[in-house]
């Protein structure tokens, strides 16, 4: 009874424990290099999606998603490095490229989104950032089959997307949606408004059907609660105290992950704005929680908005069936 209790209680903690090392460690390598290009706030989300989750929360094999996520994460940078437009247009087309490569790779790996975006909004043009994408979500995917080939997590099945008269209407429709809802803060410069975390929020809330919108109150509640904890985290202890980052990233991954195992919703987005807060200006940190709040509740009125479109469409077509 005793090993059956150990078990148990290992398969429900390990996989957490993991991800935490992981982003641990990412913050670590960034400390001692001097280099924050290696903070990749979209593994935790990708840690939270394949590892902490009881089951992977996309439709991806581990090649498709590493694949993906790295094409992003290139292509990212070379928007910046290779085309020398305003943000205004230059966000759009990263959102574009971005589900070009979900769409292409036949998946559901919709943060690849954020890889691709990320770079845009904040200037990146090191292959740094690229490589840190590369290995610490092979880092992810490694732990995720060793955690597999031993019992303590399910399996994953993938079965390909095909891109389909429907999905690429769909996702026509989601990147219109998010390129408008991104004109004012690039205008402005209010770049956190539009936080590449939820974007990829609004595609998973959008997408057909998503449980996310049933569940809206415990989303949005997700989404402050992990702006929150990763501004008091780092706002308190690393520049009020003096504590290394690193102290500030393992608590703050550790709140948000605490957050939806107990409530059970392993919605990944929120661990990359529990991250986020460790790589933007000191200056934009108390800012930040509010922009992002007020922020996903316009996301996630869009998305609300597109999916009862999608329920309209299909009851009317059910309607005029029968008459053709």
């Amino acid at each position: 009874m005793k090993k059956v209790t150990l078990l148990q209680t290992l398969r429900k903690i390990l996989p957490a424990a993991v991800s935490l090392l992981l982003a641990a460690g990412m913050a670590a390598a960034s400390e001692l290099l001097h280099d924050k290009e290696i903070i990749f706030p979209e593994i935790t989300a990708v840690a939270i999606g394949a590892l902490a989750a009881p089951k992977q929360s996309w439709n991806t094999s581990r090649l498709r998603l590493l694949l993906t996520i790295t094409a992003a994460a290139v292509t990212g940078v070379g928007l910046v490095l290779f085309v020398p437009i305003p943000l205004v247009f230059k966000l759009p087309l990263a959102i574009i490229c971005a589900v070009a490569w979900v769409t292409v790779s036949k998946t559901e790996f919709l943060p690849a989104i954020s890889a691709c975006v990320l770079p845009v909004l904040l200037g990146t043009r090191s292959p740094v950032y690229i490589g840190s994408v590369a290995v610490m979500t092979s880092l992810i995917l490694l732990a995720q089959y060793i955690l597999e080939r031993n019992g303590f997590r399910e399996k994953n099945t993938f079965t390909p997307t095909e891109p389909d008269k429907k999905l690429l209407t769909l996702r026509m429709k989601q990147i219109a949606a998010a390129s408008v809802i991104c004109i004012l803060p690039a205008l402005s410069g209010e770049i956190f408004f539009i936080a590449p975390p939820l974007i990829v929020a609004f595609f998973e809330m959008s997408k057909p059907g998503s449980k996310l919108l049933e569940r809206m109150p415990q989303v949005l509640m997700l989404i402050a609660a992990a702006a929150v904890s990763g501004v008091a985290f780092r706002f308190v202890l690393t520049e009020k105290l003096g504590l290394p980052l690193t102290v500030s990233a393992i608590l703050s991954c550790a709140v948000i992950l605490a957050a939806v195992c107990k409530i059970k919703l392993y919605f990944p987005p929120c661990g990359a704005i529990a991250t986020l807060p460790l790589i933007i200006p000191e200056e934009a940190l108390l800012k930040f929680p509010f922009e992002i709040s007020a922020s996903a509740l316009v996301f996630t009125a869009a998305a609300f908005a597109l999916s009862k479109e999608q329920i309209i469409i299909v009851k009317v077509k059910k309607i005029l069936r029968p008459q053709n």
